[in-house]
């Protein structure tokens, strides 16, 4: 909340809080003239001109709330979305650095609430919380001095009255709602989740038991949202019944003090409606204050959680002195062994794997047998436990990340495609690829029917809907062969091919050039070119 307020400050929140207070007090100011012009006309003036000054107050004052209204506005959400976009650009700068180690097992859905919902509910920083405590101090203290000119007494209970509606309801209201607030946010989260987890999903659910367990547990929290928006609601009603009730007390308290006045003739009549009307304008000063306080515990909530997100640490980071990339490209790990945390047992224990410049290495074994995470600590992904990972002789742990990864390109067996055309797809493994070597790599992998439909420039549709599981993981692997990198990471490229599709796949891989490793369970589809390496055998 903190950064989030650091962020808002600067000269551009204080001008959004003078026009603010500008534009309440020219709205009492308004209604003070115009009791004042109401009751001098009453009075049958001789002559127009009498009248003339407060006439040109009203026309003056209606105009300038109006203006300034406006101007409030504009420059308020001005700051509110330079502040939301510098908090998601921060977000997203701290949440790159965490894929795909550090985000494992987050919740697509989650994630997405905290970088868009979350996010767009600190626009409520500065447009509710940040602008009306300003404008209900500034406007609040000028609008007790002005009334303190004519009814000393009046200004007093004024100032009360202003604290009570401007602090003690509110505060009252948010220590009531501050549980809502959050198990209304934390309902939203589970929404989201559940609805991306079930539309992502569905076909497995109509496979299973027809969605039913799924729509189940969205219909729970659904049910979750709708009871916290109405304890939300029972304490919107009752603030607002406070927001409505207590000016019309400072009304009566100031007809009654200045009417005394006026009946002692210690004050002119015109005063009593200009005090009267204008301390009820007077409370605009704090009208904001009670959806302030309200907002609080909401925006509170969500600026925690983008916190917690956002000091989420990386699996790995930079070095603080990055040694030169090595001229050659062989990987090695030396007595290499990672354990996850949490996990019984270590998924790699004391590893020895040599892959030379432009070897080619298939790796194999059972399910859990550490595959899959021996490609993750060549990508650096993550960093063993023990023993050291090397690329050209220099460990990973010395290399600059993006220099690593530039060396490396990986193919993942469940890859992400994007919602966008097959070429801005493939063109994520190089970006000035030209249609000619999209076309030729598409052949190489098989998938040189997509070229009909949907096209080279076709939608995929959203997340590649459009493409079953195995064309999107040749897709992958279609990025990966148009990569630059040195080095080929690859996770069952071949496990939705047929034998034949299977047999072109590795015979193009074999030929590459570079260096190749891979993970496979189909060993049968392997040639001479390749050198097996079990890591379920003793010698591993």
């Amino acid at each position: 909340m903190r950064e989030v307020l650091a962020l808002a400050g600067g000269p551009r929140a204080a001008l959004a809080v003078v026009l603010g207070a500008l534009t309440v007090l020219s709205g009492a100011a308004l209604l003070a003239t115009s009791g004042a012009l109401i009751t001098g006309a009453a009075q049958r003036p001789s002559t127009l001109l009498v009248l003339m000054p407060l006439i040109t107050g009203v026309r003056l004052f209606g105009v300038a709330r109006a203006a300034l209204r406006y101007a409030e506005r504009l420059v308020t959400h001005d700051v509110s979305l330079r502040v939301v976009a510098r908090v998601r650009g921060r977000l997203l700068e701290r949440l790159t650095p965490l894929a795909p180690a550090a985000l494992t097992g987050a919740r697509g859905g989650e994630l997405l609430s905290r970088v868009r919902t979350d996010v767009d509910e600190l626009q409520g920083v500065v447009a509710r919380l940040l602008v009306p405590a300003g404008v209900a101090v500034l406007a609040g203290g000028a609008a007790v001095g002005l009334t303190a000119l004519v009814s000393p007494a009046t200004a007093g209970v004024l100032a009360v009255l202003l604290l009570v509606l401007g602090v003690a309801v509110p505060a009252a209201a948010a220590r009531a709602g501050r549980r809502a607030a959050v198990a209304a946010a934390l309902a939203d989260a589970d929404v989201a989740a559940d609805t991306l987890d079930l539309v992502r999903g569905l076909p497995d659910h109509l496979s299973g038991d027809g969605g039913a367990t799924a729509l189940r547990a969205l219909d729970e929290a659904l049910l979750r949202q709708e009871e916290a928006e109405r304890a939300r609601a029972r304490l919107t009603a009752v603030t607002t019944a406070c927001r409505e009730g207590v000016p019309g007390l400072g009304l009566v308290a100031a007809l009654w003090l200045v009417g005394a006045d006026v009946a002692a003739g210690t004050t002119g009549p015109l005063l009593l409606a200009a005090c009267a009307l204008g301390v009820l304008g007077a409370f605009e000063a704090v009208g904001g204050l009670g959806a302030a306080w309200s907002a609080a515990g909401g925006v509170r909530a969500a600026a925690e959680r983008v916190r917690a997100l956002g000091a989420l640490r990386p699996a790995v980071t930079d070095p603080e002195a990055p040694r030169p990339l090595p001229a050659g490209s062989g990987l090695r790990l030396e007595g290499v062994g990672l354990r996850y945390p949490g996990a019984a047992e270590a998924a790699v224990a004391g590893l020895d794997l040599a892959v030379p410049d432009g070897a080619k290495v298939a790796l194999t074994g059972r399910s859990g047998a550490g595959k899959s995470s021996v490609l993750a600590l060549a990508l650096r992904a993550r960093d063993p436990d023990t023993g050291r990972v090397t690329l050209g002789g220099t460990d990973l742990r010395d290399l600059a990340l993006d220099g690593v990864r530039s060396r490396l390109a990986w193919s993942a067996q469940a890859p992400q495609v994007l919602g966008g055309t097959l070429a801005g797809n493939l063109r994520l493994g190089r970006h000035d690829a030209p249609d000619e070597e999209l076309t030729a790599v598409l052949a190489d992998v098989g998938l040189a029917g997509l070229l009909a439909d949907p096209g080279l420039h076709g939608w995929l549709g959203e997340a590649g809907e459009r493409l079953s599981a195995g064309e999107r993981a040749r897709v992958s692997l279609a990025r990966a062969l148009l990569s630059r990198a040195d080095v080929l990471l690859l996770d069952e490229p071949t496990a939705h091919l047929d034998t034949a599709l299977s047999a072109r796949v590795l015979d193009r891989l074999a030929r590459d050039p570079r260096t190749v490793l891979l993970v496979t369970h189909d060993t049968a589809a392997l040639d001479a070119r390749w050198r097996v390496v079990d890591l379920d055998a003793p010698h591993r």
